[in-house]
Formats: C-alpha cells, sequence, structure tokens
C-alpha cells in the first residue's frame, strides 16, 4: 500500500503523540465491516488500532478496531495517526444519555437500532476517557 504525504495534519498528529509519549500502530485485521454499515454496503478496510504509553505495560494499552475511509480503500494507503486521533477526538466526547445521543446523531429514541450504537459508542468513549488524562483530552480535542 502506498503512503499519503506528511502535512501539517500528520504534524500536530506527531507532536501529540510525542508530547504525550504515545505510540502509535496500525495493523490490517480483515475485510469485516463495521457494525453500522447495512450489509453489502461498502465501506473502508478494518485495522486493529493500538495506542500504548511508550515504554510501559499492557495496562498503558487502548486498542481498538478503525475502519478507514472508502476513499482510502480505493487510493490503496493506510491510516495514519491523525486520521485516527481526528475520529477518536469527537468519539471520547459522546452523549452520556440516550436521548442527548438520539438528538445530536438523529436517532429516533425508539429505535432499538440506535440504542445498539449508542451503546457501543457509549462504551468507547468510556474507554477513550480511562485512558487519555485530562490534559491529553484537551489536546485531543485540537486534532479535527
Amino acid at each position: 500500500m502506498s503512503t499519503k504525504e506528511k502535512n501539517q495534519y500528520d504534524e500536530q498528529a506527531e507532536k501529540f503523540l510525542t508530547d504525550c509519549g504515545l505510540t502509535f500502530k496500525a495493523t490490517r485485521s480483515g475485510d469485516t465491516p463495521p457494525p453500522w454499515r447495512e450489509p453489502g454496503e461498502r465501506s473502508g478496510l478494518r485495522y486493529w488500532i493500538t495506542i500504548a504509553r511508550a515504554g510501559q505495560g499492557t495496562r498503558a494499552r487502548l486498542s481498538f478496531p478503525f475502519w478507514d475511509s472508502i476513499a482510502a480503500r480505493e487510493a490503496g494507503t493506510e491510516p495514519r495517526a491523525y486520521d485516527v486521533l481526528a475520529c477518536i477526538s469527537g468519539d471520547i466526547f459522546t452523549p452520556e444519555t440516550f436521548g442527548e445521543f438520539c438528538a445530536e446523531y438523529g436517532y429516533d429514541e425508539d429505535s432499538r437500532k440506535g440504542f445498539a450504537a449508542f451503546k457501543r459508542c457509549d462504551r468507547f468513549a468510556r474507554r477513550l476517557r480511562a485512558f487519555f488524562t485530562a490534559q491529553e483530552q484537551e489536546q485531543l480535542a485540537e486534532i479535527r
């Protein structure tokens, strides 16, 4: 796969990782579509992302699946730290109640599919908030 040229966004992500003592790794992990896609609907490739505190044990590690964009799949590029950090910078601030989630993301409060999406997002947001310090969360919010 080809790589994208480094730009100001990549530099911003690398500075965040360096300043916070974090490492980033993206490993291709199959063609399984994301749970929010309908069967047969196109999606980006699935990667396993690991963000770790440099030099520390497994307790200082955050790993999760990440689906890159369809455009990246077609271009043959892999996700960069910026691509992932920009996505999760908003995920940290997922609304904490189902009603707020529905209002923000357009789900019907009577929707089982919407509730399942809320539960997935809520679990992930809690993991992100547990991993990143308050100061790191503020810095991460600047990556967009």
